[in-house]
């Protein structure tokens, strides 16, 4: 239990340093935090869009695209 307690920190420490660099990188760009073309709304809908994807991809048993044969 110990070990995936600290997989879960360490886990947590990276997405709090991606969220800073996405965050300083959208200031220096002007990009907005909240709003139509937000960064929040844009990473949503990325995270989202991936997921069911890969959702699609283990359900059906290949990825988008790929040719079976």
């Amino acid at each position: 239990m110990t070990e995936t307690l600290d997989h879960m920190d360490q886990s947590k420490i990276d997405h709090q340093k991606l969220a800073q660099q996405l965050l300083a990188q959208a200031k220096a760009e002007g990009v907005e935090l909240v709003g139509p073309n937000g960064l929040l709304n844009q990473l949503t809908a990325n995270v989202l869009e991936t997921a069911l994807e890969a959702e699609m991809d283990e359900h059906l048993g290949y990825e988008k695209h790929h040719v079976t044969g």
